[in-house]
């Protein structure tokens, strides 16, 4: 048996399609900055969503098809 979450995000990720799971990740403000003054800070990166195949919404349902800064998992 398994001890790896990863396929069952893969599932979950699935079956949520990646319209809406995209949607969560722009809820949480990700691929964007924070708003907070400092320098050099990045916005991340995520999938152009019309880029997006099963491949690329699995990888970012178990994470990492996301990068995000530090800053982005304080803040948001």
């Amino acid at each position: 048996m398994s001890t790896q979450s990863n396929p069952g995000f893969v599932k979950l990720g699935l079956l949520l399609g990646k319209e809406k799971l995209f949607s969560y990740l722009d809820l949480f403000g990700f691929g964007e900055k924070t708003g907070i003054d400092l320098n050099g800070e990045a916005e991340g990166i995520i999938f152009p969503l019309d880029k997006v195949t099963d491949l690329e919404l699995a990888t970012t349902a178990f994470g990492q098809g996301v990068s995000v800064t530090p800053i982005h998992l304080v803040v948001f």
